[in-house]
């Protein structure tokens, strides 16, 4: 079933842009949708996941990394995230 996670950490939008240039364009195994929230001075992150061990192991092997790359390795960590699993999910295509 999928899941909705959101967490949130202390970090500029540009730290924000720059994990995402170390993650490159590929989109991670498991991901249905992501966005990010720019609430001043933090972060907001919200995923929908085909599982909740498809977020881990996005975690661990690239977000981790990818966060230590761009932050170090004493930044500040991420609080812990919230996961909820999904009722009901419908993907419209996004009109511009």
């Amino acid at each position: 079933m999928a899941v909705l996670t959101t967490y949130e950490f202390e970090g500029t939008v540009e730290e924000y842009d720059k994990v995402g240039e170390v993650l490159g364009a590929e989109v991670p195994e498991g991901l249905i949708a992501h966005t990010g929230v720019d609430l001043g001075g933090k972060m907001k992150v919200v995923d929908i996941w085909e599982s909740p061990e498809h977020f881990a192991k996005f975690g661990q092997e690239r977000l981790g990394p990818a966060v230590a790359e761009v932050m170090g390795t004493d930044g500040p960590a991420p609080g812990a995230p919230e996961i909820q699993e999904l009722h009901d999910l419908k993907v419209h295509e996004l009109h511009k």
